[in-house]
């Protein structure tokens, strides 16, 4: 599509239309925003924009589908991938697909960009892979010298079937650019889109020892960058329920191969050649409670006199039903000399460095026991002989007091613990030496050395290791929005608890928004630009309008808001800046902050660092979503797949 000498835009005030003269692009003449001219550009040092001024986004239509056009702002070559009608008339599906949505996958870390390969095309090119809102996957190809894109065709009976699309989770090879892999119920294969066939490598569910497999949720696939080791996490009805993490290296043992795999709620790792194996210092297991404080108060009740012993319990938010703690030191012998009642004072702290969150009456803040109640009360009349009375103890953390006759019927205390957590999230480092797991409740996330009982823990708070991640070799990448958006900090797996910041100094005034990011183009060293995407998530809503000037949810306050940008991982601070993404998070235009999911700028950049394919609304410009008529102020509008250049 040619680009008008004017964008046209509707404006604040409706049913009139605005004329914007488009802004000179930013400089793109010095990598470093300086005047040392640039040749060329590209991974690890780019030509784009690095200055730290405030870019405004120009408005601008939605642009025509497979049409390149550049940035109005950054300059940057861009190209949009899908349409209302992307899969129109296309052999064995209907009319079913036009209008809804496109979007790259839920996961910034996803690895949806196949190899460079010279030779797909005239000049060579990419192989990638996009979702849409009906749970299938669609592949393209991208022309690397001119962005023009294809839609790959399947195979009839193939591995994509004549319409080439396909359900289900993917990750490309990082060795071979014609090859993916993909898991579907426990069962990984390795595909070859040229042919469209399909081999099996490793049925995850056969992993040896591993306790039992609970079909349901199956959750993202991740592979390391010799394609040679997959990580996996599955167990559940749904994400969030999901109780293992897996992972094979089918280069183990000769080329026999090994699987691995860690089951969070119980705390133990097992596998080939390793027997059932409690994580090293109890990582991701909340530790038992003190011992209670108990007073004999005779004539107060019914409890029978005599000699009585109490252990205490601790739940833990684990699905579908609680965690529970081993159980607390005893105490005792407490003396009731005559029939009464035993008063019980629980703990007001937990020993908790994971920061946990606890289940029972009151518990609906986290990290604090304040009005909260979160045990299971043993009580018996001999030591070790403890029986369960009441369970989740009472609402308020008030006292629990027993003044009727023991229930002698009832469970004994837990023998092993089931106080871990579910798994949210897996993904595999680059070398695949680390698989990172991250919590579907509290506020840590681990980091499992693949094959061994070694867990590293990291809180979200404490130790700032909050925010999207992306992983590299020795490293990875975290936002953790403590003191500002732009805070991209780097760790070491083997210590995650001292890190760098790349962002220096933070922007000023403060922002608290959003972003995602990837790394999938990180060589070896670890010194590859992390790329990722920006938004406006903080507690706004919008105002009925597409004015970049006056919605909140589009307005631009300072550099890098809503922005497409790459920041450096090593040397002198930098951040490159590439174009506007145009991608809202909500609805509609009178719809709140991250009231849509999908209309997030997800990202996930080429594995040579040249491309990046994100997910955007354009400012709520691309139609209504099949079935929620309305937009651009009601329903909820489409979401289409853009790819910028990076250079």
């Amino acid at each position: 599509m040619r680009l008008l000498p004017y964008f046209i835009f509707w404006g604040a005030l409706a049913g009139v239309l605005v004329a914007f003269a488009p802004k000179k692009p930013a400089s793109r003449g010095a990598a470093s925003g300086g005047s040392t001219p640039c040749t060329g550009g590209g991974p690890p040092d780019y030509c784009a924009n690095s200055t730290r001024s405030l870019v405004p986004e120009t408005p601008m239509p939605a642009p025509a589908v497979n049409a390149p056009f550049k940035d109005p702002d950054f300059g940057s070559r861009m190209v949009r991938v899908t349409g209302p009608q992307v899969l129109d008339n296309t052999p064995g599906f209907g009319s079913e697909f036009n209008g809804i949505s496109y979007m790259t996958d839920s996961s910034a870390e996803a690895n949806t960009w196949g190899k460079f390969d010279p030779a797909l095309g005239s000049h060579g090119g990419y192989r990638f892979a996009v979702a849409n809102a009906h749970g299938w996957t669609s592949f393209f190809t991208l022309d690397a010298a001119t962005m023009h894109v294809s839609r790959l065709q399947g195979r009839r009976g193939g591995f994509m079937g004549a319409a080439g699309v396909f359900a289900g989770g993917i990750s490309f090879s990082y060795t071979d650019p014609d090859v993916l892999y993909t898991v579907s119920k426990g069962k990984l294969e390795e595909v070859h889109l040229s042919t469209g066939r399909a081999a099996a490598l490793y049925t995850f569910t056969s992993c040896p020892g591993l306790p039992r497999y609970t079909a349901g949720y199956g959750g993202g696939l991740t592979n390391s960058a010799d394609s040679q080791k997959f990580g996996e996490y599955f167990g559940g009805r749904q994400q969030n329920y999901t109780t293992f993490a897996i992972y094979y290296d089918r280069s183990a043992n000769g080329g026999a191969g090994a699987c691995y795999w860690y089951d969070t709620v119980h705390g133990l790792v097992g596998g080939t050649n390793m027997r059932p194996t409690p994580v090293a210092n109890h990582v991701g297991q909340l530790a038992p409670p003190p011992a209670p404080q108990v007073a004999a108060s005779p004539g107060s009740g019914s409890l029978p006199a005599g000699d009585y012993y109490v252990e205490l319990t601790v739940l833990t938010q684990v699905y579908p039903h609680d965690g529970e703690t081993t159980a607390s030191p005893e105490a005792g012998p407490i003396h009731l000399s005559a029939p009464g009642s035993l008063r019980i004072t629980f703990p007001s702290r937990l020993s908790d460095p994971d920061e946990m969150r606890v289940a029972g009456p009151g518990c609906s803040a986290w990290r604090s026991l304040k009005g909260c109640t979160p045990f299971n009360i043993y009580i018996g009349t001999s030591r070790g002989g403890e029986m369960l009375q009441n369970a989740r103890g009472p609402a308020g953390g008030a006292d629990y007091v027993q003044s009727t006759p023991l229930n002698t019927s009832s469970a004994r205390p837990p023998q092993s613990s089931t106080a871990g957590f579910n798994v949210h999230n897996a993904r595999l480092n680059k070398d695949g030496s680390y698989l990172r797991v991250d919590a579907a409740e509290g506020f840590t996330l681990y980091y499992w050395k693949s094959g061994t009982n070694h867990v590293a823990s990291c809180t979200l708070s404490g130790d700032a290791c909050g925010g999207h991640q992306a992983l590299g070799y020795n490293y990875f990448i975290n936002d953790p929005d403590n003191h500002d958006s732009a805070e991209v900090i780097k760790r070491p797996f083997a210590d995650p608890k001292h890190y760098t910041e790349l962002v220096r100094p933070l922007l000023t005034p403060a922002t608290w928004n959003s972003s995602h990011w990837t790394w999938n183009n990180d060589n070896p060293s670890d010194t590859m630009p992390v790329c990722g995407s920006f938004w406006n998530s903080y507690n706004y809503h919008g105002n009925g309008t597409q004015n970049v000037l006056t919605n909140p949810l589009l307005k631009i306050t300072r550099a890098y808001d809503r922005e497409i940008v790459c920041v450096a991982t090593t040397g002198a601070s930098r951040v490159w800046r590439f174009a506007h993404n145009r991608a809202t998070g909500a609805a509609n235009a009178n719809a709140r902050a991250n009231s849509n999911f999908w209309a997030e700028p997800r990202g996930n950049v080429s594995q040579d660092g040249k491309f990046y394919m994100f997910t955007s609304d354009w400012d709520w410009s691309l139609g209504s979503a099949k079935g929620h008529p309305g937009c651009p102020s009601a329903g909820e509008c489409r979401t289409d797949v853009f790819i910028v250049e990076l250079r």
